[in-house]
């Protein structure tokens, strides 16, 4: 796979640190058939393991989250499957077919566009895809690894193959001046008129697939926690007040804004505009022009049971200070950054976490339960 072997030599000649074992995938990729527990194993370290808020190296195209990203869109297209060619998105999709699917195609017959359209409209669609039960937690009937892995087999069909037009023979014929993967920036196209998927358009994809991933994978392995339930008085140890309401009304803000952009959304914009990007609002801006901030309710209606996480979590930050918050694009469930500390908050797309250094993944119908999860020893 070119893109993926140019881009492993341009990442190892820079001074990043690499968390995974690079080789073993250049090794898997290079012998060109692996199993898929062991592309399952890949995946489940490129989510773990690598950090999608890494800024891109100067003089590279990639972060090594996207490196290994390339790697396992090339491992799964070589990767023989036999509900691919007719893989039924519609079907494993259900109900929310009708807001994510784009185009007739079968996902093995989609081009370049047609799969990064459909991991955008996922991308807005997510939230709904995940329900809340107050006994196991987060559920869902779409089993959102298997539509991923399916389109980023896609992409690897498509990042592994330069092509053109039959009739071309240069990057100055009419049929390249014209063409509409030209005119929308998604292909760089060499002086014989050979068209590849340029670098910031599998950056953007790779950046989405991981943080879609990488949420639905915390998701999924959260543990439900109750020391809280609002029935009895409310602990010394999580009462609020009005004054943490006031002190953190600027980590509302933030915190309220990270919740209205779509999962991946702002790693994409950190990633496409990294030297301006300095300011959640300026994703929430680029999308919504028109945008109008939330406001965070009133005392009462904090001292109520239940209510939504990001209402909460920035008075318990106030209470204790010494736990620190990540983000989406700051690293919010990577091993790297969790394992710093005995405890840790995430918060992606609005989802409030607590994540232990040893990977345990706690969540709670009301977060106070979360800040009195943090007081206790895991077992």
């Amino acid at each position: 796979m070119r893109i993926f072997r140019q881009s492993v030599c341009l990442y190892l000649s820079s001074p990043s640190m690499h968390l995974m074992d690079v080789d073993r995938v250049i090794h898997m990729v290079e012998a060109g058939c692996s199993s898929q527990d062991d592309v399952l194993c890949v995946i489940d370290q490129w989510l773990l393991l690598c950090d999608r808020a890494e800024a891109v190296a100067e003089g590279c195209d990639y972060t090594e989250m996207h490196v290994i990203g390339l790697g396992v869109c090339a491992l799964l297209h070589a990767m023989p499957d036999d509900e691919y060619d007719g893989f039924d998105l519609t079907g494993a999709l259900g109900v929310h077919a009708d807001h994510v699917v784009v185009s007739d195609a079968l996902v093995s017959d989609m081009s370049w566009q047609q799969v990064s359209d459909t991991v955008t409209a996922l991308q807005l669609r997510f939230k709904s895809i995940i329900e809340w039960d107050k006994k196991v937690g987060y559920q869902t009937d779409v089993d959102v690894m298997s539509v991923m892995l399916m389109l980023m087999k896609r992409a690897g069909f498509w990042l592994g193959h330069d092509w053109r037009a039959a009739s071309v023979v240069s990057a100055t014929d009419e049929a390249v001046q014209n063409d509409t993967e030209c005119l929308h920036g998604i292909v760089d196209v060499d002086t014989a008129g050979w068209k590849c998927v340029r670098p910031a358009c599998a950056v953007q994809l790779l950046d989405a697939v991981h943080a879609v991933l990488s949420l639905t994978r915390m998701l999924m392995r959260a543990q439900v926690v109750c020391w809280h339930t609002g029935e009895e008085p409310v602990s010394e140890h999580v009462r609020l007040f009005n004054h943490h309401r006031e002190a953190s009304i600027d980590d509302f803000y933030e915190m309220s804004m990270i919740t209205d952009c779509m999962v991946g959304s702002i790693a994409q914009y950190k990633h496409k505009f990294q030297f301006l990007f300095h300011s959640i609002s300026q994703v929430v801006y680029y999308h919504w022009p028109v945008y109008n901030r939330q406001r965070q309710i009133t005392q009462p209606e904090i001292d109520a049971y239940g209510v939504c996480g990001i209402n909460l979590l920035p008075l318990l930050l106030q209470v204790d200070p010494e736990i620190p918050c990540h983000y989406e694009h700051t690293g919010a469930g990577a091993h790297s950054v969790y394992s710093k500390h005995e405890y840790s908050w995430a918060m992606m797309s609005g989802y409030v976490f607590l994540l232990h250094r040893s990977g345990a993944v706690f969540c709670a119908e009301d977060v106070r339960s979360l800040l009195l999860q943090s007081q206790r020893a895991v077992v």
